[in-house]
């Protein structure tokens, strides 16, 4: 390069703009450490919101088909209820009003061979729960695994449900997949409801260590889905995921 004058100007040496391999390195570790902090996290925030999503789904069918069942039969208080705690009265109940306001792929009843064979986990435990043949069993058209039995007494009238939002699929624990739900025939005062156990209850007692708490150290977990419920169908922070 020449100036005005017509001589020569030195060109500056030319500057290699390329990164050396221990900055990739360090930019790579750099990535994978922040990778590994906030995948978790967001997987963890995904599956709750679609566990949410599932279950509140799942409920509302249930709710629009406990009504229907209420216009075709008339009130819950004359309804013909079959023996308390029995495979038969759970089995008759389920046919009789619930099943006919559903999309069922598949009624078990008490069976529990084949795609009936069904067990889970208690919040808690380690070992797997078989189902007894004291409980009616059946596939909605989703996927979703319901499993009920009937409580008959003069003071406590129940069909109390366990809801898999995922069928057969892990992890079939209480509180993560498996949901319990009671319909409310006649209990406590209350009738033509589906509510969570102990859904008045204190959310600060749903969350002790009682033990069918939603626990992880002590509780089976039936409380937990009044404590999704309560929390407005969110799974927060505190909750033992």
């Amino acid at each position: 390069m020449f100036n005005m004058n017509n001589k020569l100007i030195p060109t500056p040496p030319h500057k290699n703009s390329a990164f050396t391999l221990a900055e990739v390195l360090i930019t790579l570790v750099i990535i994978g450490v922040i990778a590994a902090i906030t995948i978790p996290t967001l997987i963890t925030k995904y599956q709750k919101e679609q566990t949410v999503s599932r279950l509140k789904k799942v409920y509302s069918s249930l709710v629009q088909s406990m009504q229907r069942a209420i216009a075709d039969n008339g009130p819950m208080n004359t309804w013909e209820l079959g023996q308390n705690g029995t495979g038969e009265g759970s089995v008759d109940f389920a046919n009789k009003y619930i099943l006919p306001y559903l999309q069922i792929s598949k009624n078990c009843e008490t069976s529990n061979t084949g795609d009936c064979d069904y067990s889970f986990y208690f919040l808690s435990s380690t070992e797997p729960e078989p189902l007894n043949q004291n409980r009616t069993r059946f596939y909605l058209s989703d996927g979703t695994f319901i499993t009920g039995v009937l409580l008959n007494t003069e003071s406590d009238k129940r069909f109390i449900m366990l809801i898999d939002i995922n069928g057969k699929r892990k992890p079939n624990r209480v509180g993560r997949d498996i949901f319990e739900f009671n319909y409310l025939i006649k209990y406590d005062g209350r009738t033509g409801k589906i509510l969570p156990a102990s859904y008045y209850a204190p959310r600060s007692y749903l969350l002790s260590s009682c033990s069918i708490c939603c626990n992880k150290q002590t509780g089976s977990g039936a409380y937990c889905s009044a404590v999704i419920m309560k929390d407005s169908w969110q799974i927060k922070d505190d909750y033992p995921w």
